[in-house]
């Protein structure tokens, strides 16, 4: 597996500072598809959330790529058909069956587009047969997932890599890959920070998660209003960068218009503070010299 940085379309997985953002279209609730088996779906409400996003990412100095939900191989087949026409960012291929993502796959190496494209994720559920797509329609990103019954604890997360994951990946031709540690709950953010410290100093893999899982629990609940939930999502993604997150699944792809400015603060200080502590350079298009000073 080669090492990081690993380059997905134009986002790069494992630069530190810059974590690449994904955001999530077609799920279940989202309001621009209007029929979950078939894909039909409110194309320009689609083009004017990715214009926004990749505006937002422009301007602030960070990357980001695009979670692919399906829930039949004919709705996954028109979404990444319709993306390959309207943006040219790395879409990761994360039906809620198999054989959505295998057609997802295929899809893509049939219109061309399987360099920038990635599966969400690799986890001990997936069947050999999957492996076998990833390899035969040239899928070579993937994002790794150790939410698992057997794997809570940080060490547990390590071994099940070790001992059976990255071997899944191996078989499967995957030559880049990065590690969701996995969130389940508020309490769980803490394991998933030391989980990264410890997969990255390990392994040298990038490695990040969902703190969106935890933060829109609490809306699906009714136990908050939007605006809280919103606060609480911005809070724990805050706390994953401080432990060095490398990429962050924040939500629905429309949270980009709240989420980016927050992330790029927080990434643009710890640069800052890197930068005084004499730890390494800073890349020029970094959110330290895109977006903090326009804040001044």
């Amino acid at each position: 597996m080669r090492a990081p940085p690993y380059v997905l379309g134009d986002a790069r997985f494992g630069v530190v500072g810059k974590p690449v953002l994904i955001g999530s279209l077609f799920y279940r609730g989202d309001k621009k598809v209007s029929d979950h088996r078939t894909g039909k779906v409110d194309r320009r409400r689609v083009e004017g959330e990715l214009e926004t996003a990749e505006r937002i990412a422009r301007r602030v100095g960070l990357p980001h790529a695009i979670d692919v939900i399906a829930e039949t191989p004919e709705a996954m087949c028109n979404y990444i058909s319709m993306l390959s026409d309207l943006t040219g960012s790395p879409l990761l291929i994360g039906g809620l069956n198999e054989e959505s993502r295998v057609a997802g796959y295929r899809k893509a190496l049939e219109i061309g587009i399987s360099p920038r494209c990635g599966v969400n994720s690799v986890a001990m559920c997936t069947s050999e047969t999957e492996l076998a797509e990833l390899s035969a329609n040239r899928i070579r990103f993937a994002i790794i997932q150790t939410l698992d019954p057997s794997a809570v604890y940080p060490e547990e997360k390590l071994a099940l890599l070790k001992d059976s994951l990255l071997g899944r990946c191996e078989s499967a031709g995957i030559e880049g890959a990065a590690v969701d540690v996995g969130i389940i709950d508020f309490t769980s953010t803490h394991l998933a920070v030391e989980s990264m410290k410890l997969i990255r100093k390990e392994l040298g893999l990038p490695c990040g998660c969902a703190p969106s899982n935890a933060a829109y629990q609490t809306l699906l609940k009714k136990r908050v209003s939007k605006k809280s939930a919103r606060a609480i999502n911005a809070a724990l993604n805050t706390m994953v960068q401080l432990g060095g997150a490398d990429f962050i699944i924040y939500g629905p792809l429309k949270a980009s218009t709240y989420i980016f400015e927050a992330v790029a603060v927080v990434e643009a200080i710890k640069a800052y503070g890197a930068r005084l502590s004499g730890e390494g350079s800073v890349e020029k298009d970094h959110p330290l010299f895109k977006f903090l000073p326009k804040l001044g």
